[in-house]
């Protein structure tokens, strides 16, 4: 895959999922995409490109499981790098074909607009002023593959040959009853 390059938008600590996509914008795209983020920086909704990357600090996406990185997503943001990330942020994520690499250190070497440049399989991070690369901490390889994939729809229709419980080409044979 290689290198994806573009430009950093930065963030602190505990970025919750609510001020990524707040209560009530749930299915309202545009409405969420007008305000995503814009808490933390009101230049984000208005001026973040697809192509772009967001660098967090600690626990980024904590709290409740709503589909923030959705918007997210839908905002063309290519990833998330950052110190840590709220667990069920992390796996919706990547589910949703948007990776988030967590990278101890990664926050401090990264002002808002800089250039970044990511392999998101090797898990590199380039910091392109300085020429440093981070190393993130791995990746599971099934979480690499539903990205790849496009999310994890995409997984599971490419793999329904391989699960009997998926494979929809013969209508069930056997109907069970309760009791």
């Amino acid at each position: 895959m290689g290198y994806l390059k573009g430009k950093v938008w930065t963030f602190g600590d505990n970025i919750n999922s609510e001020s990524i996509l707040a209560s009530g914008m749930e299915g309202q795209m545009d409405l969420a995409l007008a305000h995503v983020l814009e808490f933390y920086d009101p230049e984000f909704p208005k001026l973040a490109k697809p192509g772009d990357f967001i660098v967090g600090g600690r626990n980024f996406g904590a709290s409740s499981g709503r589909p923030a990185g959705e918007v997210i997503r839908e905002k063309g943001i290519k990833a998330i790098i950052c110190e840590s990330a709220g667990r069920v942020f992390f796996r919706n994520t990547w589910n949703m074909a948007l990776p988030v690499l967590v990278c101890p250190g990664v926050r401090s070497k990264f002002e808002k607009g800089d250039e970044i440049e990511v392999d998101i399989d090797a898990g590199l991070v380039r910091v392109v002023k300085t020429g440093e690369v981070l190393k993130c901490e791995e990746v599971p390889w099934i979480l690499k593959d539903i990205y790849k994939a496009g999310g994890m729809v995409g997984w599971i229709r490419s793999r329904r040959k391989e699960y009997k419980t998926l494979d929809q080409s013969e209508p069930p044979t056997k109907v069970l009853k309760d009791g």
